[in-house]
């Protein structure tokens, strides 16, 4: 992989951890039939393992993550924006 994908894909990682989480919390209540929410733990039996304390945390991030997006979204551009700043005056020197 080159360093570009590395970066981007460092840049991007809250945003992929927020969509995993939303998908997870929504595709293990379609599954186990558990109920997830902000109020409280509830037990979530996947497989004989209770998954309720994991849940709930994620079910946290991907319900009050919406109000992070806008920053992880600047976060993001930011960075890249300043790697590709520093690219562009590192190839421009270099010449």
């Amino acid at each position: 992989m080159t360093k570009r994908r590395v970066l981007l894909l460092i840049f991007s990682a809250p945003i992929i951890f927020w969509m995993l989480s939303v998908v997870i919390v929504l595709g293990a209540g379609e599954i186990a039939n558990c109920e997830i929410h902000e109020g409280y733990v509830n037990s979530c039996s996947l497989s004989g393992y209770d998954f309720g304390e994991l849940l709930y945390s994620l079910g946290l991030f991907a319900a009050w993550g919406l109000l992070l997006i806008p920053l992880l979204w600047g976060y993001m551009f930011v960075g890249w924006g300043a790697y590709e700043i520093a690219a562009y005056a590192y190839r421009r020197l270099k010449k």
